[in-house]
């Protein structure tokens, strides 16, 4: 067990599998915080069997993800830990995960965050790592084996092991992006202070992004609600916004991202009338968005 780690899982009416997700990391960690994101804040009432060494908090979902993961900083950094290791409630961990990734901080002191490679819990498929190249270039990579510790842009926050000592105590997700893209500010903003991200692919999570259907490709859609598209079109083109001059090459490569899961909702999702104006209403909203440049946590 490692002591001087707090492990962090988000919960939002939480699935069956959650209580062995629970063990499996509260097993290796010296505390499990769970941040109850449910608007009723009744995850402790739930009849689930928690280790002694976790503590259930209730955010009733306030700034959603950025919230949970805000709160899991502030209470990570007032009780003096040294790592913060958070996870979705859907990210499947191996029973050595903590321990296998702190090592990899001993190869970069400027490293902060450490993550895993995964795959895809509905396709199968490798998850997608960025290279940065260079200012104007960037590489997708999709590890499917270990090749060893890679530098890359950002990583997802899940599973994501957080160096809190080296982070900067101001330094927080920005509440205002809620869900989507909360984790590539957090990377990218931490990169821009001299920082870098790690992905050691010698270790592997199961873990899902979006609402695939079983057996769907590497590109298959999201199937996203309307609002959910909507959200993340707004905080991607903060971003955009945001880092346009540091890091052009990820905006362009993001921006044909874009193009590629608007195409995919045109042709593959339903209500693909109303989601096509969701991304665009998206897009507005962000584009309006004023920008602020200190953080907000």
């Amino acid at each position: 067990m490692n002591e001087n780690v707090l492990a962090c899982i988000t919960a939002y009416y939480p699935g069956p599998e959650f209580e062995n997700i629970c063990r499996i990391i509260s097993q290796q960690t010296g505390l499990l915080l769970i941040v109850d994101n449910s608007v009723e804040g009744n995850l402790s009432s739930q009849g689930i069997n928690f280790s002694p060494n976790t503590l259930v908090v209730c955010n009733k979902n306030e700034d959603a993800i950025s919230g949970a993961l805000n709160t899991a900083l502030k209470y990570a950094r007032g009780h003096d830990f040294e790592y913060l290791h958070l996870f979705d409630q859907d990210t499947v961990p191996p029973a050595d995960i903590t321990g296998n990734l702190i090592p990899a901080f001993q190869t970069d002191p400027k490293a902060v965050i450490v993550s895993p490679r995964f795959l895809n819990s509905s396709t199968n498929f490798p998850g997608r790592v960025l290279l940065n190249i260079n200012k104007w270039k960037v590489k997708n990579f999709w590890p499917g084996a270990d090749i060893g510790i890679v530098n890359a842009l950002f990583t997802i926050s899940s599973a994501a092991l957080i160096h809190i000592k080296r982070v900067p105590r101001d330094m927080f997700y920005d509440r205002r992006l809620f869900i989507d893209n909360c984790d590539v500010d957090f990377c990218l903003s931490l990169r821009n202070e001299g920082f870098e991200i790690l992905v050691d692919t010698s270790v592997c999570v199961i873990h899902g992004i979006g609402s695939r259907k079983k057996g769907g490709g590497r590109w298959s859609a999201t199937n996203y609600s309307p609002l959910r598209k909507q959200l993340s079109a707004k905080n991607r083109m903060m971003i955009w916004r945001r880092y346009r001059k540091n890091y052009p090459g990820y905006i362009i490569n993001d921006f044909f991202v874009f193009l590629l899961d608007s195409g995919r909702t045109t042709i593959l999702e339903a209500n693909r009338f109303k989601k096509l104006i969701a991304l665009c209403k998206g897009l507005w909203q962000g584009l309006l968005e004023k920008q602020i440049h200190k953080r907000i946590g």
